[in-house]
Order: structure tokens, then sequence, then C-alpha cells
């Protein structure tokens, strides 16, 4: 699932946050939208658990918002 995430803090330490995310879920893709400053996830979670592991991390999220799916399904993904 896709989402974008806004933290309560504005300088997060990404690698922290990747290590956190990348402990849960390896597969997790996690940046930051330079327009915004809003963090993007790809992870295999659900909003609540992303949002959980990002706290635990020391990073609560004021916000995470889940993007529409962008699967095509042609990979049976």
């Amino acid at each position: 699932m896709e989402f974008r995430i806004r933290l309560a803090s504005e300088t997060p330490d990404m690698t922290a946050i990747d290590e956190a995310l990348r402990q849960v879920d390896p597969a997790a893709i996690i940046d930051r939208d330079p327009a915004g400053g809003a963090l993007r996830a790809t992870v295999w979670l659900g909003g609540d658990e992303l949002a959980a592991v990002l706290a635990q991390a020391g990073y609560p999220p004021s916000e995470v918002q889940q993007l529409a799916s962008v699967c095509c399904g042609d990979c049976s993904g």
C-alpha cells in the first residue's frame, strides 16, 4: 500500500525511519517529497500499523493518508 505521511517533527532522520520500517517489512520503500516535505511510503502494512512503527521510531505522524492503488493487476500482485 502507498501512503503519504505528515510527521509532527520537521526534521526526520530518514535512515532511522527506513531501518524501523524494514524491520517489519524488508521490502518497504520510503522517501521524502521535496515539494511538500511529506513522507511517501510503500509498505505491506495498514495505516495504523505504519503509524505505530513511526511513533515507536520516535517520529509520530500527525497524518497518515492511504493513497489509491496504482496496481494494474497484471503481475497477479
